[in-house]
């Protein structure tokens, strides 16, 4: 018998390992590992190279046919298309067993969780894909004194579906297997963002009473950083960092280079790492001195950069499903934060404003109104937010959160 306070054995079964579902399955398990458990991660194989986590055993999945297709065929090739194409069909023809879209998938997951199972101590199944939630409710049949914690990252039940059912479908159907999954659950876990719904629709559940409410689990206290300086700015210039992907059609530099072009006369420094290929940007660099394009950079190094800004810069993403990870990252590091937001349901937009300190500028504004607001900011003294503070506000967006959960239901 396990003492209490003693380390466990913790299996996590979170398939996409590079999905915004797996950055934060990352966070937990780093976390579980600071404190001294066992972890082991069920995942899928991926074709993408990652690195491998000291203290972490990786039990990996042969994935289903489509990806591992895709990871072949990348880009917009006719075989890609056809693919996509093919698997469409296949999921139409799954409209009746949805979620569940591959048995065959499914088994082979099932498998892998309850052999990983053996000698463990709590199994954590994370929504999507619902095959995780399949296994790790198969895992605690077979041992009940094995505890689950059923982890919705995502929106089942009033969430997405296939464009084929209706609203209506799609909320008896999640109803329908949450019931048979949730049944000898220990806890489920839900996003804040999912909490009026389930208020709303899913009381009289019967395991509604194990939910718990908490959220994307991002903001690590661990790894809070002193602000510095950089040497190399000359004084009395502030310097703008940004630091991450430029995807066409979802996130765009255009509209804080508009503004930049709108205050010629600031002296700033402007700084961009991460993607060099971007039309807007480098057209905007060869006619402003003070735009720099740095490129791709190693993690150390751009997050050196970011630490030495004065302030750092958020481009929002025109899709309002997308997991702000990197938003996180830059609260850490408790600087000033500008952010532009092109819709009014970007994703980010929540934690920023709990935040606080952070200059939020509508892309849809006229550029000139919004280049004041900015130059204000600029000129305005900032007091950089303490650990506590943080840890106050977004308590539930720590990893810490969930683990003390796990160790909660681990001791009784």
């Amino acid at each position: 018998m396990r003492s209490r306070g003693a380390a466990m054995k913790i299996v996590i079964a979170a398939l996409q390992r590079l999905s915004a579902n797996g950055i934060c399955a990352q966070a937990v398990v780093s976390e579980l590992v600071r404190r001294g458990h066992e972890v082991v991660w069920v995942c899928n194989h991926e074709f993408e190279s990652h690195d491998r986590q000291d203290g972490v055993e990786f039990r990996e999945i042969d994935p289903r046919w489509v990806d591992v297709a895709l990871a072949r065929h990348p880009g917009r090739s006719a075989a890609h298309t056809a693919i996509v194409a093919a698997n469409r069909f296949g999921m139409l023809r799954s409209l009746g067993t949805w979620p569940l879209v591959s048995k065959g998938y499914s088994r082979r997951v099932t498998r892998a969780v309850c052999e990983a199972c053996v000698g463990a101590d709590i199994v954590v199944g994370a929504y999507t894909q619902i095959d995780a939630l399949i296994a790790a409710h198969e895992a605690k049949s077979r041992n009940p004194r094995l505890h689950y914690i059923a982890w919705f990252l995502d929106s089942f039940v009033g969430g997405y579906g296939p464009r084929f059912l209706s609203a209506k479908q799609l909320e008896e159907r999640g109803k329908r297997w949450d019931r048979e999954l949730l049944d000898n659950a220990d806890v489920v876990v839900s996003m804040e963002s999912a909490r009026c719904f389930h208020m709303d629709r899913c009381v009289n559940e019967p395991w509604f009473e194990k939910m718990r409410f908490l959220d994307l689990p991002l903001l690590d206290l661990h790894r809070m950083v002193d602000c510095s300086d950089d040497p190399g700015t000359p004084k009395g210039v502030k310097t703008i960092v940004y630091a991450g992907s430029l995807p066409k059609g979802i996130r765009s530099p255009r509209f804080f280079l508009n503004v930049l072009s709108c205050m010629p006369e600031e002296p700033l420094r402007v700084v961009f790492v991460g993607d060099a290929a971007n039309d807007d940007l480098n057209a905007a660099a060869s006619s402003d001195r003070r735009i720099e394009i740095r490129g791709r950079l190693s993690h150390g190094d751009a997050v050196a950069l970011l630490r030495s800004a004065d302030f750092v810069l958020t481009l929002g993403n025109r899709l309002d499903n997308m997991t702000p990870s990197k938003v996180f990252e830059l609260m850490a590091l408790r600087k000033p934060i500008l952010a532009t937001y092109p819709i009014d349901d970007e994703p980010s937009m929540p934690y920023l404003k709990r935040y606080g300190d952070v200059l939020l500028l509508d892309e849809r504004s006229d550029a000139s109104e919004a280049a004041t607001k900015l130059r204000d900011f600029l000129r305005m003294s900032h007091e950089p937010p303490t650990v506590e503070e943080l840890e106050k506000n977004f308590w539930n967006n720590t990893p810490s959160a969930f683990c003390d959960l796990i160790e909660l239901l681990g001791d009784k």
